[in-house]
C-alpha cells in the first residue's frame, strides 16, 4: 500500500505529485498534498483545477507536461531582494 505525502512541495510539487501517483497502481490508501495558504500562492502557477479535490478525489489533467505553469509576473513580489534577477 502506498501513501503518498506531498505536502510541502509547493504548488507545482502537487501537479507532479498528481500525475506520479495517477500512473501507481490503485492500491495507495491516501494523499496528502499542500493547499495554497496563504491565498495568493494559488496565483503563482496557472493550470489547476478549482477545486482541486472533488468527492474527495483530484481528477488528472491532461494538459501537456505537469499541466501547470508558473505565473513569473505573479511571483515577483514574493522575491526575496537578492532574488531580483532570478528571472533573468
Amino acid at each position: 500500500m502506498m501513501a503518498p505525502h506531498g505536502v510541502f512541495d509547493g504548488l507545482i510539487g502537487l501537479a507532479g505529485l498528481v500525475h506520479v501517483s495517477a500512473a501507481m497502481p490503485h492500491n495507495f490508501i491516501a494523499f496528502e498534498c499542500p493547499i495554497a495558504r496563504p491565498a495568493w500562492m494559488a496565483d503563482l502557477v496557472t493550470g489547476l483545477p478549482d477545486p482541486l479535490v472533488k468527492d474527495g478525489f483530484i481528477e488528472v489533467w491532461d494538459a501537456p507536461g505537469l499541466g501547470v505553469d508558473l505565473n513569473e509576473e505573479a511571483t515577483r513580489p514574493y522575491l526575496a531582494e537578492d532574488d531580483a534577477d532570478f528571472f533573468a
